[in-house]
């Protein structure tokens, strides 16, 4: 049973789908920057790490020794010390086609765009939204009137195709 480590941040929706959907890996701990994250609410969590001192969850990370960080929503710039640690064990969830639309509020922007809609899974590397990419799902901005409809649409994607990422990386 491979043990995971989830990053999440303030909805933290994809790490509780996470946990639904554990068969061949054992969520063993989360973090998130948000005291508020709505995933918080949740009963029968994993140990939770609430904590915005990466230096602090570098320590804990290299105590647990997962065998893969998933970073779901987590918003914040992991540190290349810890990329480096944990080289080719760490995977984004990104909601844009990369290389499109880097950064923050990518979903929103490719909307807009028109462009490079949907979700790309990747290994995390120094580089900002950067490093293998493992899956792509595209998603056609045009069957939909507005930018809710199509972030539905994308959450959906991103619950359906991130634990199956996970799956298949832990067998």
């Amino acid at each position: 049973m491979k043990k995971i480590v989830v990053f999440f941040g303030e909805g933290g929706s994809n790490f509780i789908n996470i946990l639904k959907h554990q068969t061949n890996y054992k969520v063993i701990f989360g973090v998130t920057n948000k005291e508020n994250s709505s995933a918080l609410k949740e009963k029968n969590l994993p140990p939770i790490l609430i904590s915005k001192d990466h230096k602090e969850i570098f320590k804990k990370l290299k105590t647990l020794n997962p065998d893969l960080i998933i970073l779901a929503g987590y918003l914040r710039i992991v540190p290349e010390y810890i990329i480096n640690e944990f080289k080719n064990k760490i995977i984004n969830l990104h909601p844009s086609i990369l290389p499109d639309f880097k950064g923050l509020n990518a979903d929103k922007l490719s909307f807009e765009a028109k462009k490079s809609c949907g979700i790309t899974i990747h290994y995390a590397d120094v580089e900002l939204d950067s490093g293998s990419i493992i899956l792509q799902y595209h998603i056609n901005p045009n069957n939909f009137a507005t930018f809710e409809e199509y972030h539905k649409e994308l959450k959906k994607a991103e619950h359906k195709f991130l634990p199956a990422v996970i799956e298949m990386l832990c067998s």
